[in-house]
């Protein structure tokens, strides 16, 4: 048989086992049999016989043995090397069995230094004892980064958390293990001294006279070597983080230390909290064998490891950045936050992704070079939809392709808690089919000078319980949207908002701290506005959106049960202002595998199933009872370029990699033409309030483009700093395969450039985190959903102040700030595209496409007005028995 291996190497893997190898490794590491003995629980002599047998099968010394000690012979020491990894597949292989089985999940052992076991390990070990009751962990400590490593490389623990050298990327301490990046950082100068600072930010250098304190629990050493400060006689030296901060806390001397250091300290009023100018930053990293990465327990506690953030500290500079990165981040992925189910085949499905991906990948590169026609996507079947019958509706099933933990979208704010959450609640004003905004509890509004917004609410508004809503319960509910504790999900759309005031029984004003045209659609459940009782609220200790607690809002439907990670139900009720919904029941089943969705509609069981994946659209649409309806759904997804990366701070390799980008080929093969090749950041409908959909796409077509040429692309690489061509990497979310593929062919085209693009699907915790522009990948995905449709929001975050990119432009930054303030529209869309273009120019962002959402309806079942708008407003109101 071709591929067969020879007699010889057959006969020594039937001699090798994994109790033998294990052996190996504990006399390695414990220097003698005895120890090995008691290490593994065993006498001396069973060990010293075990390998004596080893060692006649394999006809060679295994154990060097003196009277104290023993030492592996080179053979030994060979196969003690390959140890951890075999151990680690054949525990992977045995835990997905144990699961299939019913069986316990396992152990998985996490390791880090000392100050990050308890900032880190955890918070993240509570959590995932939350998510995987089943699941053994252990905690241990390493003395230091490197230590922890050696942990993994020996198979003595399986997730190393570590921090690493002060603003590196360097991945060579990890040479032969699997990293993924987990949050940065950044450093705080603590002073008593009154040095100049401008926006909560010092240079280290202004302190260069005062005493230091140092030493291995600080980052002083690092900051010292920046700005070129020599040790003075006043500094002192000291190991651990919390006695640097108590002893700046007493006036003893400036700390520098990363933020978590800071976490649950009360700093003195004398003590200065700055960040540094430039800021500086520490990245810390989770590493582990690679075989190891698929054990379920493994790749879950990577996947909680992920999702970790540090703990806001009281630094204003620093904050602003985390909220918006926070804010953003919720709208990247259509599926919102994804949780650690007992689904083995959810976590062990890469594989099968990958090898697809490369499939069509292969089949993309033929398409993109010569565009048969039988590869043209063919249009969906037409469905008459019937006229409304006027009847009532008992009940109705939705499919949500994802899982909910939290109702309360300020505490869990993924595009799908949107949908779910306005079900029930409402804001201040309601977002229409256009996205023009309409009354909602607010029957009307005015803007009465650049800042001030006065909202009159309706008088007969209530909430489900019957009780009426007053001016008291809104700015209660905007209070704790403001707060980044109680609502990190949507605090930072409200950091503009300097007051909330009732100025009346009925009336509501709102003041900015400067004008901002986008920010009346932010009073919207499109927005960060989901109004609720006071009572509630406090009844329950502002712990909402939970199975206990559930929601209580305005809506015309009441939320009667909540299982996380399972369903929810609502029932209509007749406290609304609005007219009564056909609509009486609605239940959401919570299904995240695509297949399982699809089962459950061939077998009439699903009424409406949002997000069908293209890859079943077919399917889907050869349901005899279904349809599927396709809408432009103001999702971008392009590449960008880090450009604090080597070598993607070269504009040449940005653009060589541009050229290789064939956009139309991505949307024609892999979206199945349900999409649009993207022209700039900003898509066409967020232009809609003032152009057309052709004068859009003209203006967006006008910003500069880098076409698809792969001469064109091996030319730009050759003027670069890098004309041999270079090797990187690109994470893709495992939400997203369509993205994915489209990696896979990207990297074929780039093969041909001279580049080695190295794809790898990860879970979509670990891709968010990846976003962080202290990561080290210098190529990456943009995913992004928008629920208000203003032209300005994904732009803001690309290119705006603390953007992925590090994209440091001042006249864009200085457009974008014109924007904020501009009321009329055109004219703001006229800046945009200013700004747009000169991003353009630099090839910091390259669009891929624009995309559209794909949504299944029973043929019975109507909605008015689908558009891209209608699932972030009162969608349930919309409904209607066709006939």
């Amino acid at each position: 048989m071709e591929g067969a291996i020879g007699p010889e190497i057959e006969s020594l893997t039937r001699v090798i086992d994994l109790h033998s190898l294990r052996i190996l490794v504990a006399i390695d590491e414990h220097g003698s049999i005895s120890a090995a003995a008691r290490a593994l629980g065993y006498s001396q002599p069973t060990i010293t016989q075990h390998v004596q047998r080893l060692e006649e099968r394999l006809g060679a010394p295994l154990v060097a043995r003196t009277a104290r000690a023993a030492r592996l012979t080179p053979v030994g020491a060979l196969l003690a090397r390959h140890a951890p990894r075999i151990d680690a597949s054949l525990t992977a292989a045995a835990t997905e069995l144990a699961r299939a089985l019913g069986q316990r999940a396992g152990l998985v052992r996490l390791v880090s230094v000392p100050e990050q076991v308890g900032p880190v390990l955890a918070p993240a070990a509570a959590r995932l004892a939350q998510l995987q009751p089943h699941l053994d962990i252990a905690i241990l400590e390493a003395p230091d980064a490197e230590a922890a490593l050696a942990m993994v490389r020996g198979g003595r623990a399986d997730v190393a958390v570590t921090p690493s050298p002060l603003d590196t990327r360097d991945r060579s301490r990890a040479t032969g293990l699997r990293t993924s990046f987990l949050f940065s950082e950044e450093v705080i100068a603590l002073t008593t001294a009154d040095a100049p600072s401008a926006d909560g930010r010092i240079d280290a250098a202004a302190l260069a006279e005062q005493a230091w304190i140092t030493g291995p629990g600080t980052c002083g050493d690092a900051v010292a070597a920046r700005v070129g400060r020599v040790a003075g006689a006043r500094d002192i030296t000291v190991s651990r983080p919390e006695a640097a901060v108590a002893l700046a806390a007493h006036g003893r001397g400036t700390a520098f230390v990363v933020e978590s250091a800071l976490e649950g300290v009360d700093l003195p009023s004398s003590l200065r909290a700055l960040g540094l100018a430039p800021a500086m930053r520490r990245r810390t990293t989770a590493a582990t064998l690679v075989e190891a990465a698929q054990i379920p327990g493994v790749a879950a506690a990577l996947r909680v490891l992920a999702a970790h953030q540090p703990s806001p500290v009281g630094v204003e500079a620093i904050l602003d950045a985390r909220r918006r990165t926070t804010a953003h981040r919720a709208r990247f992925a259509p599926l919102g936050p994804t949780h650690l189910e007992e689904n083995t085949m959810a976590l062990t499905s890469g594989t099968v992704a990958r090898t697809a991906a490369v499939t069509v990948a292969g089949a993309l590169a033929l398409a993109g070079c010569t565009a048969p026609a039988e590869n043209e996507p063919t249009a969906a079947p037409t469905v008459a939809i019937g006229t409304d019958t006027g009847e009532e509706i008992d009940s109705i099933t939705v499919a949500l392709p994802g899982s909910l933990s939290s109702l309360y979208v300020g505490a869990e704010s993924g595009i799908l808690n949107y949908y779910v959450a306005s079900v029930a609640q409402e804001g201040l004003v309601a977002v229409d089919s256009t996205g023009a905004l309409q009354p909602a509890l607010a029957e009307s509004w005015e803007q009465t000078d650049d800042v001030t917004y006065v909202y009159e609410l309706r008088e007969d508004a209530q909430f489900q319980d019957g009780t009426p809503v007053t001016a008291e319960d809104v700015v209660f509910s905007l209070d704790m949207a403001r707060d980044e504790t109680a609502s990190p999900g949507l605090a930072y759309y409200m950091t503009n908002i300097d007051t909330v005031e009732a100025t009346g029984d009925h009336e509501v004003t709102i003041t900015l701290t400067a004008p901002d045209a986008a920010f009346a659609g932010n009073m919207s459940t499109a927005g960060a506005a989901f109004i609720t009782s006071k009572a509630f609220w406090e009844e329950n200790e502002g712990d909402v959106g939970t199975s206990d607690s559930l929601l209580l809002g305005t809506g015309p439907y009441q939320v009667t049960e909540f299982v996380p990670d399972s369903h929810v139900t609502f029932e209509r009720v007749d406290t609304w202002w609005g007219e009564l919904p056909k609509v009486k029941e609605i239940r959401i089943d919570f299904v995240s595998d695509e297949s399982t969705r699809l089962l459950a509609a061939q077998s009439g069981d699903v009424d409406i199933a949002f997000n069908v994946p293209f890859s079943q659209s077919e399917q889907w649409e050869a349901l005899s009872d279904m349809r599927v309806e396709y809408v432009n759904d103001l999702s971008y997804v392009g590449l960008y370029f880090n450009t604090g990366v080597a070598p993607f701070d070269d504009a040449k390799v940005r653009e060589a990699i541009a050229h290789a980008v064939n956009r139309d080929a991505y949307v024609s093969t892999i979206l199945k033409g349900h999409g649009e090749a993207a022209t700039a950041i900003m898509t066409p409908e967020s232009l809609g309030s003032v152009y057309s959909a052709d004068e859009a796409r003209d203006i967006l077509g006008g910003i500069p483009q880098w076409d698809y040429d792969l001469e064109a692309a091996k030319a730009a690489l050759a003027a670069s700093s890098v004309p041999d061509g270079f090797e990187a990497e690109i994470l893709t979310p495992n939400t997203g395969p369509q993205i994915g593929t489209a990696a896979q062919a990207l990297a074929q085209d780039l093969a041909e450039v001279g580049i080695t693009l190295n794809v790898r699907e990860v879970p979509i915790e670990e891709w968010l985190a990846s976003l962080d522009p202290s990561s080290e990948y210098g190529i990456n995905y943009m995913w992004y959903f928008s629920t208000l449709g203003d032209p300005a929001e994904i732009p803001s975050y690309l290119i705006g102040a603390d953007n992925p990119a590090q994209y440091d432009n001042q006249e864009v930054l200085d457009l974008l700030t014109q924007i904020g303030a501009e009321k009329d529209q055109a004219t703001r869309i006229d800046l945009l595209v200013e700004a747009e273009t000169l991003q353009a120019e630099d090839v910091i962002n390259v669009p891929l496409w624009w995309g559209q959402s794909a949504t299944g309806f029973a043929n019975d079942l109507g909605l008015d007005d689908y558009s891209a708008y209608t699932f972030v407003s009162t969608w349930p109101a919309l409904l209607y028995r066709a006939g």
